[in-house]
């Protein structure tokens, strides 16, 4: 879709060569990061909220609590570490994806030599595009993970309560990565 909307745009000043350098940019520095978290929010966010909630809602976090275990060492940290680990990971698979999606529509729709597509995309890249298209993703999965274990782990009302933190891990998981992904895009441009 960028690629597409991308040449609609760059077309009348004969600039459609430049679409590489658009599709790299935009989804390694915002798309991929942000497009990754809210999909992984929905699915990963919202299951560590559910299984949490369930878990607190039959005692079985008590349970853990009485037989001196303690649950955010048990039940926390393991999910905090894989977030932190696969967000970014799945960030970057989102991000080659992305860029090979660009460069079919480049290629077979604009008619882009598929050398210079490439060329112009990892060209447009500078080192701290990818650092930054890292660090994104890395915040984005101490978010999603912490607002899914905070909500789940809080859950009270029974049933009717997983479900309730189900839904408010997702909403308040993808509000806080939009937020978070404006202030740290701030940050990131005024660093250069």
């Amino acid at each position: 879709v960028l690629a597409l909307q991308g040449a609609i745009q760059l077309e009348p000043y004969g600039a459609v060569q430049y679409i590489s350098r658009l599709i790299s940019t935009s989804v390694v520095r915002e798309l991929g990061p942000v497009l990754a978290a809210l999909m992984i929010a929905g699915r990963v966010g919202s299951g560590i909220a559910s299984e949490l909630a369930s878990m607190q809602v039959t005692e079985q976090i008590d349970a853990l609590r009485a037989e001196g275990t303690d649950p955010i060492k048990k039940l926390v940290t393991p999910r905090l570490v894989a977030s932190l680990i696969m967000v970014p990971v799945l960030t970057v698979i989102t991000n080659g994806i992305a860029l090979l999606g660009g460069f079919l529509i480049a290629n077979f729709y604009l008619s882009i030599d598929p050398y210079f597509y490439w060329t112009w995309a990892f060209e447009a890249l500078r080192f701290h595009d990818l650092i930054y298209g890292l660090i994104k993703p890395t915040v984005f999965g101490f978010i999603i993970c912490m607002v899914g274990c905070y909500a789940g782990l809080n859950t009270a009302g029974g049933t009717v309560g997983v479900g309730q933190s189900t839904t408010q891990a997702m909403v308040t998981s993808s509000i806080l990565i939009l937020m978070t992904d404006f202030f740290m895009t701030k940050v990131f441009v005024f660093l250069g």
